[in-house]
Order: C-alpha cells, then sequence, then structure tokens
C-alpha cells in the first residue's frame, strides 16, 4: 500500500511543479480583474455587459478579488467574461515528499524523545548518537509506512 502512496506524493508534486514558478509572480494590488481589464481596454461598464450584471456588482467583484474575499465560482465567470481561464492550485511551500519527510522526522524525535526522557529518569538515558539512530530508524519506517495518524496532532 505505501508504494502507492509513494506514487502518489510522486504525482502530485510533479503536477504541481509548474505552479512554483507561478509563486514568483507578484499579484497585482489592484487584483488580476482591473489589471487584466484595463490592460485590455476594457471599462468596467462593458465587462458588466459581458457578464449580464450591473457596473455595481461587476466593480464590486474587482474589489472582492483585490481583498482576496471573492469566490471562485464568481471569479470563474469573471475570468470567462475576460477571455481567460481561473488557475487554481495550493502549492506546498517545498515538495509534498520533504513535507512527509520532515512530520516523519518531527513525530520520529517526539516518539523517541518521550521514551528517553523516560529512560533517563530511571538513570538508563540513551546515548545522543543511538537516540539519534534511532530517530532516523523511525523516521525512514514512518515515511515507508505513512500511517494514517501521521499528521495526527499533538506530537
Amino acid at each position: 500500500m505505501s508504494r502507492f502512496k509513494h506514487l502518489n506524493v510522486r504525482q502530485v508534486d510533479a503536477a504541481l511543479a509548474p505552479y512554483r514558478e507561478i509563486l514568483e509572480t507578484d499579484r497585482p494590488g489592484t487584483g488580476w480583474i482591473r489589471a487584466i481589464r484595463e490592460a485590455s481596454g476594457m471599462s468596467i461598464r462593458q465587462l458588466a455587459e459581458r457578464m449580464g450584471v450591473s457596473k455595481t456588482t461587476a466593480a464590486t467583484l474587482e474589489r472582492n478579488e483585490a481583498a482576496e474575499t471573492i469566490k471562485l465560482s464568481s471569479l470563474r465567470a469573471v475570468g470567462a467574461a475576460l477571455d481567460c481561464d481561473l488557475v487554481y492550485a495550493l502549492v506546498p511551500r517545498t515538495s509534498l515528499e520533504d513535507s512527509v519527510k520532515k512530520r516523519a522526522r518531527l513525530v520520529a524525535e517526539a516518539v523517541v524523545g518521550r521514551v528517553s526522557d523516560s529512560m533517563g529518569l530511571e538513570n538508563q538515558a540513551i546515548p545522543a548518537a543511538e537516540r539519534e539512530r534511532q530517530v532516523l530508524d523511525l523516521a525512514a519506517r514512518l515515511w515507508q509506512e505513512m500511517p494514517k495518524d501521521l499528521w495526527d496532532e499533538p506530537l
């Protein structure tokens, strides 16, 4: 089963790779709707007519997009009126594989830390090198298995 989980992680990572470049593009302060509309030479009245809404509604949609409060369905409708496609994605800050491996490491550190602390209370502390080896082993196992509770909180 974990093979398919890892395949899924790699497939999603690959699908999102082109979007990482887009992250470097700053959104105009007035929003994309207004920027595209004005660059196209289209008035707010013309946009409203193309959408079949009032000028007030079109202006409100522009403001909502700039304020990041617009609904995706509304943004898609405005995009269609501007002859644009809506591109929507959640782009991980790092690869999904790195994210899962980082989480596995945190969980492993917490588990090994609890055991080590308990043993330390009994004067049986684990040497630092052994503790690190155990963390690495457990993190690798967690990555391989990707258990359902890997993302449960708290650690």
